[in-house]
C-alpha cells in the first residue's frame, strides 16, 4: 500500500486524540480502586488508552482481586470518568482540523474504545455534529471486539463506504495503532498526549505534535494522493 494514495476518510480516535481526557482516565482507576480498599493503584497505559471500559474493569479484577462482576466495575469507572471529563478541553487545534477536513471533501468519523454516548458527548462540546454526522460514530459499545482488533475502523470505513486502504486513522495509543495496521489504514499518530511516544512512533505510518502542527494544505492533498506521509512528522 502506497503512502501516496488517495484518502477518502479520515477515522479519529476521541480520547487522547480529539479531547484531552487520558489523564483523567488514570485518576477515575485509582479513585475506584481505593474506593474498593485497594489505594496507590495504576495501571500501565497499553492497559488502559485505546481499550474499552470492560477491558479495564476485567483487568483491575485480574490484577486486585476485587470481587465485583464486570458489569458493576465497569459502571463504576465510567461513572467516575464522566465526572472527571465533564470540563475536558479539546486537544489544540482539533474542532478546526475536523471543519477543514469536511470543507476539503474529506469524510470523518469517530472510532472510540469509549461507549457510544461518550462519542456523542464530545462531538456536541467540540462543535462537530454538522462534520462527524450521527451514523459515522463508532463506540466500544457497537462492537464485538474493541482495539486492538480492527473491527471499529472497518466498520467505519463500511459506514462512510471507503475501502480500508482509503482511510486514515489519527490515533494517540498503541491499541488503536495496532487496530488501523490490522484493518490496512495508514495512521498519524498524535504524540502531545501519548504515552511511550517512542514505542509507538514507529506502529504509524507518520506523527505530529497537535493539529496545530499540520500544513492546512494537508486536507486537499490527503484527497487528491499527494501527500507523502511514510515516514514524516509535523512538530
Amino acid at each position: 500500500m502506497t503512502s501516496l494514495r488517495r484518502v477518502r476518510a479520515l477515522l479519529f480516535d476521541l480520547d487522547g486524540t480529539l479531547v484531552d481526557t487520558e489523564n483523567q482516565t488514570d485518576e477515575a482507576i485509582s479513585s475506584v480502586v481505593a474506593r474498593h480498599g485497594v489505594s496507590g493503584f495504576v495501571l500501565p497505559h497499553f492497559e488502559t488508552r485505546g481499550r474499552t471500559w470492560v477491558h479495564v474493569a476485567e483487568t483491575i479484577r485480574a490484577r486486585t482481586g476485587i470481587d465485583l462482576p464486570v458489569a458493576t466495575l465497569t459502571a463504576e469507572l465510567l461513572q467516575d470518568w464522566n465526572a472527571v471529563t465533564s470540563n475536558a478541553v479539546p486537544i489544540p487545534g482539533a474542532p478546526q482540523a475536523l471543519r477543514a477536513a469536511a470543507a476539503a471533501g474529506l469524510k470523518l468519523a469517530v472510532v472510540s474504545s469509549s461507549p457510544r454516548a461518550v462519542i456523542d458527548r464530545f462531538v456536541a462540546q467540540l462543535g462537530v455534529e454538522s462534520v462527524v454526522g450521527a451514523t459515522a460514530r463508532v463506540g466500544g459499545d457497537d462492537v464485538q471486539r474493541g482495539k486492538p482488533d480492527p473491527e471499529g475502523f472497518l466498520l467505519a470505513a463500511r459506514l462512510l463506504e471507503v475501502d480500508p486502504a482509503e482511510a486514515l486513522v489519527f490515533e494517540d495509543s498503541r491499541a488503536g495503532l495496532l487496530a488501523a495496521r490490522a484493518a490496512g489504514m495508514r495512521s498519524m499518530f498524535i504524540t502531545c498526549c501519548a504515552g511511550d511516544v517512542a514505542g509507538n512512533a514507529p506502529l504509524a505510518t507518520t506523527s505530529f505534535t497537535d493539529y496545530r502542527s499540520l500544513p492546512p494544505a494537508l486536507w486537499s492533498k490527503l484527497l487528491a494522493g499527494e501527500a507523502d506521509l511514510l515516514g514524516g512528522s509535523f512538530a
